[in-house]
Formats: structure tokens, C-alpha cells, sequence
């Protein structure tokens, strides 16, 4: 299965995560160290899943870009959400993925317009967006104890 991931620096390092894969992050003091640890913990998180019966979450997400900000584009329960990992205040929803990423292009057009009407400058761009491969076992068959053959019925004995 291959799944978008975000990779972003920090005070201290990197942490990346999974759009698609809530709650399985990584973080380390180098971005290659960072790539290796979201691919363990990745495939670590979704064999876990896979072995407590949850599903596993289907690859949905995608990127883009807008004016140079990497974009992740993904699946809600309302339809789409399209978000830039380096600008946290912008997003757009929609009904399609396509949709989604076009209203957004403008909200980064216009929040960049804004800043620079202002007098500030936009945050550089700094988001990294990989695609991880993973190979998810298939769960080996449970083995059962076999279960005991039925008696045949014994007929009762009488005393002579």
C-alpha cells in the first residue's frame, strides 16, 4: 500500500504522519532518521490494526501544490478537505477532491495577497509530502483446536 505522509521540521527535528492513518506519527532529529521511523511506525500501526480485527485504512489522500505550499487533499466524512501543512490557519472544503483544491488555490492566493498588502511576509514554504510504501501481512489463519469427534451412541447394557 503506498500512503502520502507529511513531513515537517520542528524546533527540535522532524515529525511526519499520515493524513490517512490518524494517530500514527514519528518524529526524529534528522529528516532522513524520520523518513525510516514513519515507515516503521506505519507499518507497525497497520499490522497492529490489522491484527485486533480494526480496518485498515484504504490509501485516499493526495497531494498538490499551491503557490508553492505543499497540499494534502483527503477524504472526510463531509465530502473533501484540502489543507497546506505549513499554513494551519487555511483550508477549503467541498464535495469533490477537485473542488476542494481549487478553493483552496484561492484561499492561498488571497492569504498571501493579504500579507503582502500588509507589509508581512508569507511563511516559506517548508512541508515535505513523500508517498510511503508499506506491505501489510495478511493475517495468518487462527488455528482452532479441533473440535471433538461426537460419540456414537451407546446403547445401554443390561444385566443378566
Amino acid at each position: 500500500m503506498r500512503y502520502l505522509a507529511v513531513i515537517q521540521k520542528t524546533g527540535t527535528g522532524y515529525c511526519a504522519g499520515a493524513p490517512d492513518v490518524p494517530g500514527c506519527v514519528a518524529a526524529g532529529s534528522a529528516y532522513e532518521e524520520t523518513k525510516a521511523l514513519f515507515r516503521e511506525a506505519l507499518e507497525f500501526h497497520l499490522e497492529d490494526l490489522r491484527e485486533t480485527g480494526e480496518p485498515v485504512p484504504e490509501p485516499s489522500a493526495r497531494a498538490s501544490t499551491a503557490r508553492g505550499y505543499a497540499v494534502v487533499v483527503e477524504k472526510t466524512d463531509a465530502g473533501y478537505s484540502a489543507w497546506p501543512p505549513d499554513l494551519p490557519d487555511i483550508a477549503a472544503s467541498a464535495g469533490t477532491p477537485d473542488r476542494a483544491e481549487a478553493l483552496l488555490r484561492k484561499a492561498v492566493a488571497a492569504h498571501i495577497s493579504r500579507l503582502r498588502l500588509s507589509g508581512e511576509q508569507p511563511a516559506k514554504p517548508a512541508a515535505t509530502i513523500i508517498l510511503v510504501d508499506v506491505s501489510v501481512p495478511e493475517l495468518a489463519p487462527r488455528l482452532t483446536p479441533p473440535r471433538p469427534s461426537p460419540r456414537p451412541p451407546q446403547s445401554p447394557t443390561s444385566a443378566i
